[in-house]
Order: structure tokens, then C-alpha cells, then sequence
């Protein structure tokens, strides 16, 4: 991953340095968190809109070429330097700030505090990518509130910590480099309420803002310009002596299992059209809803973190899976073609974002409910009329404000949905979306369309309406998608198995 090039859409002509002068407060746009980061080369500002997961790769006033993130140059008279921050000689600043060249009014937020005989301006945002959140989990979850009990669940003993993740925490976040990061966090009190009463400043002043309140020093590595006996930190490069005081982690999750070999044949099997797609990198889309897979593996190999002592990391296993390495002639194939285009936005659209656009049905991941529905689709799956079913699952939208129907009756757990594409053998399409009903009577939604359409943003519309209207299919999207030519169907819900469901579900595709 970290050979590859991370681009993102350049106003800038080919060869052209452009340097990034500001990035902008995050906010919400389309259900997404989102910035502004402002390029300017050659006395031309430009700003270009950016998912906020996209921030690690941003570093003020570095050098910026083709579009390419992943790679950047520090300005001349840049120098690294070992910076110690005494949290007692810290304080707050912000000013209004104008953007160079542009008409955007903006505020610049930063910590000051005197260092080796100079002054030192350490801007917020860095305190948040690079000590606090350097990974998309932990940048998403600075705008919710108490929001961790709902990825997992914390059990200490003398000298050990274990973490049981549910099934909504991205496997990826189970290597040693991010549990490390995670630890240190939960295990440091003052840092975990800096980190946890961020959300609340966000959501009453729409601002990332908050004071230092870490009881010990932190010591960082420093990417500096210095002007007037000041040091300006663009970049953060380093943070060393990092304590987490347990010397045993163990952690469990829903994917850490046993791998058993299986003489089975592969049910399915995804080949790429063109193999060289993976090789050449690939180009952020804030348009595509939805995480690059491995995006966050390129900043891990930027910004350093050293501990003190490193602890043992133990994954404790669930049960066994089968793995198939074998095809034959019943083998299902399906091909596609890798477009290289992928998004930094939260979870749920890396499916979207990949060459075979959702997951064959027994890749997919669901809990109740929906792993029954699941269940009814490989049912539905098995009849003559269906060539394929596609699927992926995630949690319904935000919306603005507060919308109960997001969240279960527990009021913590984010509610989920199932949307599955059925492809039929004479060359139909029909998309069915289930969402997590808990004692409600929603129908199931049936959609289809003799014409291409923009599915995935159908999709989104639909689903933030139905938010709206408290879980009810009765939106302004509704209506709107039907004049565009697209046929709905809702579908009751039986409680004569899942055999009935799937013929019921037949019926009406049929």
C-alpha cells in the first residue's frame, strides 16, 4: 500500500507545485464529514472539497504536485527538531483568519507555549491527527458521543486490559499499530477526556476546538519553520514516549477466528479484469460513499509512535472458518473491471468504491434480523431465475439533529440495513432494501428500472428520508424517484419462515 499513489482532483496544471495554505473547519455535507483544503500556485488560490478522513495526508504548507497526496515537500528552511510540551505553560489561541487569495473567512486555532528560548504555535488540527486521532476511526469518532461502547467493550484485571470488538469495528483497526494507539488513549485518563469532550464543543459551536488539559509532558518530533524567534509546527512527524501502563492486551473480535483448509470448492470467485489496477494507485472520490480499505496504512508509515514499553497483544479467537483454495465447474465467476477510485469517508461504501461493487452474500456480516434476511437472499439465490445476488450492509445515515430511528431502543446501538442486488438470468436488475425493523412493521423496499441509474446515491436519498420520517417509507424521495422511471415495490414481512420470505420476495421480482 504504501508503494502506491493516493491522488485527489487537481485544478493545477501537470508539473505544477501548489502549495496547501489552510485547511479548512470540518463539516457536514451529504450525510459526510467534510473540509476544505486551499492549494495556490503561481499567485492562484484554489479550494478543493475533501472527506475528513483524507486529513493525514495534508501537511500546511508542504508542496503538492498532480494530485498526488501520498507524496509532498516540505518549504525551504523546513527543519525537524525534538519539541517538549510542559502542560502547564500552554495555552489557547484563536483569531480570525483570511484565507490567501481567496474570499473564505476562516479562524485559526492553535496552542502557544515557549520552548528552548522560542515560541512555539502548534496548530489544534495537528494536536488532532497526530496525537490524539491519527486513524480514520478515531478522527470519525471525535464528532459522536460516547460513541466507543458501541465498537467495544473494555474488562481490566492487574496489569492486563481486554477489548472485545463488536462486529461494527473494522478488522483492519485490529493490527498491533492501532490497538497500541487505541490503549494509549483509554488507559491515560487526561487524554481520554481531551479526546471525549471534543464531540460536545462540536456539536454546540460546530468547532474542533479544546483546551490542554494533559497532566504530562508529551514530546514530539516536529516538522518547524522559524521566523522571529518563532517556531510554526507544520508537521508532526514523531511522538515518542507514549506510556501505556499494562504490559498484557488481549483483544477479541467477530472476524478473529481459526482458519481451517476445506477441500470444498469456492463458491465464488472475483477476478479483475485489469490486474495492473492495484499497482498504479488510485484517485479519492468524495463523491464515492464510503472507506478505501487501506488507506489509513499509508499514514501509518509517516507519523512514528514510540512507547516506553510495548505489551503483548494477544487475539483471542471465535470459533473456526473454512477456507476454500479450490474451484470447479460449479464455481460461480464474476469479473470486473478496478476503476482505481476509492473515498476516505467513514465505513460503509468501501464496497461501492472496488471493482465488484458489494459482497457475494456469504462474505456478508449481519446480526438478527438482518443475518435472517441474509439468510432468505441465499434462499432466494438458489432459484432458476437468479443469475448473482450482491450485498453489503451498514448503519442508516446521519441526519441533521437528532433522529431516534437512527439508533435501536437501547439508544446507543446505530440501527442497520441490508441492500442487496439481484441480477436475473434474462438480464433484469432488482434492488432490495431491509432495513433493521426491532418490532416495527417496515416493509421491505423493492426497486427497479428498465434504465441505468445512479444507484448508490438512490440509495442514500432513500434511506436519510426514511431517517426523516421516523422509519417510515413515506419520503419526498420516493415520489421524486418515480418520475425518473423507477418501479417500487414494498414487500410485508412473514412469520412463516424463511422459505415463505424468499418466495414472497421471488414473486414480486418475478
Amino acid at each position: 500500500m504504501s508503494a502506491q499513489q493516493v491522488k485527489i482532483k487537481w485544478p493545477f496544471g501537470k508539473g505544477e507545485r501548489a502549495r496547501l495554505i489552510w485547511i479548512g473547519d470540518p463539516f457536514r455535507y451529504e450525510n459526510k464529514i467534510m473540509i476544505y483544503a486551499y492549494f495556490r500556485a503561481k499567485r492562484v488560490t484554489e479550494k478543493i472539497l475533501l472527506d475528513w478522513g483524507t486529513l493525514p495526508c495534508l501537511a500546511i504548507q508542504h508542496f503538492y504536485s498532480d494530485g498526488v497526496i501520498t507524496t509532498s515537500q516540505p518549504p525551504q528552511g523546513a527543519r525537524e527538531v525534538d519539541i517538549t510540551i510542559d502542560p502547564n505553560k500552554v495555552k489557547y489561541y484563536e483569531r480570525s483568519w483570511n484565507i490567501q487569495g481567496i474570499d473564505d473567512p476562516s479562524t485559526s486555532r492553535s496552542f502557544i507555549f515557549f520552548f528552548d528560548g522560542r515560541n512555539v504555535i502548534l496548530p489544534v488540527i495537528e494536536v488532532l491527527r497526530s496525537i490524539l486521532a491519527p486513524n480514520s476511526f478515531l478522527l470519525y469518532r471525535l464528532f459522536e458521543s460516547n460513541s466507543f461502547p458501541q465498537y467495544f467493550t473494555e474488562t481490566y484485571e492487574p496489569n492486563k486490559i481486554h477489548l472485545s470488538f463488536s462486529s461494527l469495528f473494522e478488522l483492519k483497526y485490529t493490527k498491533s499499530a492501532f490497538i497500541y494507539q487505541l490503549v494509549w488513549l483509554l488507559t491515560n485518563r487526561d487524554l481520554r477526556q481531551t479526546y471525549e469532550s471534543i464531540s460536545f464543543n462540536w456539536l454546540q459551536e460546530q468547532a474542533l476546538k479544546f483546551k490542554w488539559k494533559f497532566t504530562e509532558p508529551i514530546t514530539v518530533t516536529a516538522r518547524v519553520k522559524e521566523k522571529d524567534n518563532t517556531w510554526t509546527v507544520l508537521q508532526i512527524v514523531n511522538v515518542k514516549n507514549k506510556h501505556i501502563p499494562y504490559e498484557n492486551i488481549s483483544i477479541s473480535h467477530p472476524e478473529i477466528q481459526d482458519k481451517e483448509k476445506s477441500k470444498e470448492a469456492k463458491k465464488y470467485t472475483y477476478r479483475s479484469l485489469n490486474k495492473n489496477g492495484d499497482k498504479i494507485g488510485f484517485t479519492l472520490d468524495e463523491q464515492v460513499d464510503g472507506s478505501a480499505e487501506d488507506f489509513d496504512f499509508v499514514q501509518m508509515n509517516k507519523l512514528r509512535h514510540e512507547y516506553t514499553s510495548v505489551p503483548k497483544v494477544k487475539r483471542v479467537k471465535r470459533g473456526i472458518s473454512k477456507q476454500r483454495t479450490e474451484e470447479d465447474e460449479n464455481t460461480k465467476k464474476y469479473y470486473g473491471e478496478n476503476r482505481s477510485i476509492r473515498s476516505t469517508a467513514d465505513s460503509g461504501g468501501q464496497h461501492l468504491a472496488r471493482g465488484l461493487e458489494h459482497q457475494m452474500l456469504y462474505e456478508v456480516q449481519a446480526q438478527g434480523e438482518l443475518r435472517s434476511f441474509i439468510n432468505v437472499l441465499k434462499i432466494l439465490e438458489q432459484s432458476l431465475e437468479v443469475k448473482a445476488i450482491r450485498a453489503f450492509t451498514d448503519v442508516l445515515p446521519w441526519s441533521l439533529g437528532e433522529r431516534k430511528f437512527t439508533k435501536l431502543s437501547d439508544g446507543i446501538t446505530k440501527r442497520s440495513y441490508v441492500v442487496a442486488e439481484v441480477f436475473m438470468m434474462n438480464g433484469g436488475r432488482f434492488n432490495i432494501i431491509e432495513v433493521e425493523r426491532e418490532h416495527r412493521s417496515l416493509s421491505t423496499l423493492i426497486l427497479s428500472s428498465p434504465t441505468k441509474q445512479d444507484w448508490s446515491t438512490i440509495y442514500n436519498h432513500v434511506l436519510m428520508d426514511l431517517v426523516n420520517a421516523s422509519g417510515s417509507w413515506t419520503g419526498n424521495s420516493l415520489r421524486s424517484i418515480e418520475t425518473k422511471g423507477i418501479s417500487i415495490v414494498k414487500a410485508r414481512h412473514s412469520s412463516k419462515g424463511i422459505q415463505h420470505r424468499a418466495r414472497i420476495l421471488l414473486s414480486k421480482v418475478l
